[in-house]
């Protein structure tokens, strides 16, 4: 978030931000810290920035109904708003607004576009060598990434450099969810399934899966990290990517 701050954080744009906590200066924005003994919580402060006629809002978490129903028709008053929510993906994000109170059509009117992010571990560089991968996650292969299922793999061994684990290091896997038409008439006729494979099927959208997955076959992170990013959505569907 802070990254996408810096970006936007040009001369003329008037930025403010409610936080919990304050993790990060930032010159020419004005930053707020919540504090719940004074009751000075996320929508206290929405409300109030409102007021500012800011450009830019960051809300540091979507925690409560009233907080998104504000900052979503913040959204349709001609601010950008930029919050952050906790799920498994950028897919389920959409879904989650709606689960927790916002109707389906202040969703679909607002929400531009989702980001979702993990961290896994790199492999360590000094230890790394052939992944030998067994029959489970060879069928694990065959079922998510059916062209990859002869893919050669790479693993840490483990040495003094990474303290024996195999892994030294993180980076982040991401991905990006923009709403077109179709997502947008599902999520106004509330239709979770409906949404997910239309998002799915989006020839732009790349999930958190394939993303990780292309990291393996660099070398740069194990099958194991893959395969612990999970299955599928909220909604149990799993489909074969390819790569």
């Amino acid at each position: 978030m802070y990254g996408a701050l810096n970006e936007l954080n040009t001369s003329g744009k008037k930025i403010i931000t409610a936080e919990d906590p304050v993790e990060y200066r930032i010159s020419r924005i004005n930053q707020v810290q919540v504090n719940p003994k004074i009751n000075l919580d996320f929508s206290t402060l929405l409300r109030t920035f409102l007021r500012q006629d800011p450009d830019i809002i960051l809300v540091g978490e979507m925690r409560d109904q009233e907080t998104v129903e504000i900052g979503l028709r913040a959204a349709l008053t001609g601010h950008l708003v930029l919050s952050t929510l906790h799920t498994n993906d950028a897919v389920d994000s959409a879904l989650r607004l709606i689960d927790m109170g916002a109707p389906g059509y202040l969703v679909a009117s607002a929400v531009r576009a989702v980001v979702a992010q993990r961290l896994v571990r790199k492999v360590c560089p000094d230890c790394s060598g052939h992944d030998e991968v067994d029959e489970a996650r060879r069928q694990w292969l065959v079922t998510r990434f059916p062209n990859q299922a002869a893919a050669k793999f790479t693993r840490g061994r483990g040495c003094q450099n990474c303290n024996l684990t195999g892994y030294r290091g993180r980076i982040g896997v991401f991905e990006m969810l923009e709403l077109d038409q179709p997502m947008m008439d599902c999520l106004r006729a509330n239709d979770a399934v409906a949404f997910s494979k239309a998002a799915r099927s989006n020839t732009d959208y790349k999930p958190l899966l394939a993303s990780a997955m292309e990291l393996a076959l660099q070398g740069i992170v194990s099958l194991d990290e893959v395969m612990s990013l999970g299955e599928g959505d909220s909604s149990g569907l799993v489909e074969p990517i390819y790569l």
